[in-house]
């Protein structure tokens, strides 16, 4: 898949995003954020995902990331 993929290393704020990751945060987040498309009654198929980077599961201070070459 060397035509669709390449690897990049991590960066230092690739880094502080993971150490920011956390089980408790993303629970809160996405309660708060369920409660919120409840109370403004928005409808599922009106949601999109803006984020098309991923995020790691874990990381040492420089790895290599294998991501799209179309980012």
């Amino acid at each position: 898949h060397a035509n669709k993929l390449t690897t990049k290393w991590t960066t230092r704020i690739d880094y502080e995003r993971f150490l920011a990751n956390s089980k408790r945060k993303y629970k809160l987040y996405f309660n708060l954020l369920h409660s919120k498309i409840r109370k403004h009654s928005v409808n599922k198929r009106n949601t999109y995902n803006i984020d098309k980077k991923g995020f790691f599961i874990s990381i040492n201070s420089y790895t290599k990331r294998i991501v799209s070459k179309a980012i």
